[in-house]
């Protein structure tokens, strides 16, 4: 495409730091460059976030949340419901094409269930929302990429998740985003162990043998540069070398613990396997400091800067 992708924002939980971050963001230069941006969220409220920036703001307005509505740093449901509507809103417009990618700051899963919803994440309802058969949330940072075969489940439901099926998608969604939104020609793809050892030959569990090898072998048979399954405590040292050029992991922690050690502020989180881009920050709220001109836009201004690459890669 030869024009700037048009990049939609939502403004995420309006007592968060969202508001803050996204128009910290809207200053930089990068941003500035690759893309035009059009903010999904409250009049007011991002007239209030910009007020020292002295920008002239594209918007969408989402809600009837306004600035006497604000409660920083607070669980609320009416900004719970803010935070789905501006998600809604921002999807709808990129399933019309009006468009290119979605960036969304982040959202308090306590304030949106308390509206009735149930979702645990942006991930599930953004795989809701779009249809998608599978959502497979990435990682990407400045040493390596991350997937998760499963995402918000408490550990003790992981086991019983981890099936032949499930990593194969996985490792499918993997190799397709690689090659086709990164660019990545032929990239190197490296499984963990769900067990300790990678089970050790069923020694520690038996989910690697029944699950998880024949897997590989399968995506090994397709042509696929695979590696694993291998055990997660030492991989992430490799990885952080440069060794492959992604890494899935069988759990939420599993993957993210080594993966925010190393790029907490830039990382960017995406949504994979949807039919519409989408990024984000991989941080949260940050209520302890919210609405007090603290908040760090780095991980913002990287997730823009990533909507705009694979928007671009997509529409080529």
């Amino acid at each position: 495409m030869s024009k700037k992708p048009k990049i939609g924002i939502t403004i995420g939980d309006p007592n968060g730091v969202g508001p803050e971050v996204v128009v910290k963001a809207l200053s930089h230069p990068d941003v500035v460059s690759l893309c035009e941006v059009v903010i999904f969220g409250d009049a007011g409220i991002i007239q209030k976030a910009a007020n020292d920036s002295r920008l002239s703001i594209n918007f969408n307005q989402c809600s009837e949340f306004g600035v006497e509505d604000l409660k920083p740093g607070t669980i609320d449901k009416k900004a719970g419901q803010a935070s789905l509507d501006y998600i809604k809103a921002a999807v709808k417009s990129a399933m019309e094409k009006e468009i290119d990618a979605v960036v969304t700051a982040p959202i308090s899963k306590e304030s949106t269930h308390l509206t009735g919803s149930t979702y645990p994440g942006h991930t599930e309802m953004l795989k809701d929302l779009t249809g998608a058969d599978q959502a497979v949330m990435m990682f990407e940072g400045s040493k390596f990429k991350v997937m998760l075969v499963t995402i918000h489940e408490a550990l003790s439901n992981v086991p019983s998740l981890i099936t032949k099926d499930r990593v194969m998608s996985t490792i499918r969604i993997t190799q397709d985003a690689l090659i086709n939104l990164f660019k990545i020609e032929r990239p190197k793809i490296v499984v963990c162990g769900l067990n300790p050892h990678a089970g050790e030959s069923g020694a520690f569990g038996k989910e690697e043998i029944d699950h998880i090898i024949p897997a590989v072998e399968e995506a090994r048979e397709l042509g696929i540069n695979i590696d694993g399954p291998l055990p997660a405590d030492t991989l992430f040292c490799y990885a952080n070398q440069g060794k492959w050029d992604a890494v899935i992991a069988m759990y939420h922690d599993q993957g993210l613990i080594p993966f925010k050690m190393i790029s907490f502020n830039d990382g960017v989180n995406i949504t994979l396997g949807l039919p519409i881009v989408r990024t984000s920050p991989d941080h949260g709220t940050a209520f302890d400091i919210a609405w007090q001109g603290k908040a760090d836009p780095s991980s913002m201004i990287e997730a823009i800067k990533v909507a705009a690459l694979l928007a671009k890669n997509k529409l080529a």
